[in-house]
């Protein structure tokens, strides 16, 4: 038996095609009255960045970059809730979304311990088999690692 759902962390990497996962973390919120936190991690940049600007200027760099991509997936969230979402429903809780630097699997495991989530839900795109073998996909890193029940999303390919 699942434990209880109350908190929700859906990973997304914000791309068109990760729309029928969104679906999934949403209907997951409603059916469960749980809120859900909408997590996207962006890859590390730091070498790259501290190369070419001072470091006050990558620090102010970093946020900018950070509160840009907070302010498009909220427009995507709110934009899919509205074509998405009949007029009876609504989520139960007001979305909260977090944009953290880092690798996607270590930063979503480190964020659903942190927000002492019930549920990760992601999508994983199908790869080719060779590339699954040295690569690994976040997807399969999550679920190795993760304490909590993960929902995987099958995607299509970009």
């Amino acid at each position: 038996m699942l434990p209880d759902i109350d908190t929700i962390l859906y990973a997304s990497d914000i791309t068109e095609g990760s729309r029928p996962a969104f679906r999934m973390a949403v209907k997951q919120a409603i059916n469960n009255h749980a809120r859900i936190v909408f997590l996207h991690a962006l890859e590390p940049m730091d070498d790259f960045i501290d190369d070419f600007l001072p470091v006050n200027a990558s620090q102010k760099h970093k946020q900018q970059l950070i509160d840009s991509f907070k302010k498009r997936i909220g427009e995507r969230i709110e934009a899919f809730l509205n074509s998405e979402l009949e007029d009876d429903f609504e989520l139960p809780y007001e979305p909260t979304i977090q944009v953290s630097p880092g690798k996607p699997d270590q930063v979503i495991l480190k964020a659903a311990k942190r927000l002492n989530a019930s549920m990760i839900i992601m999508g994983d795109r199908e790869t080719s088999s060779m590339s699954r073998v040295f690569l690994g996909s976040t997807a399969q890193k999550v679920i190795h690692h993760s304490e909590i029940p993960v929902l995987i999303v099958p995607l299509k390919k970009k």
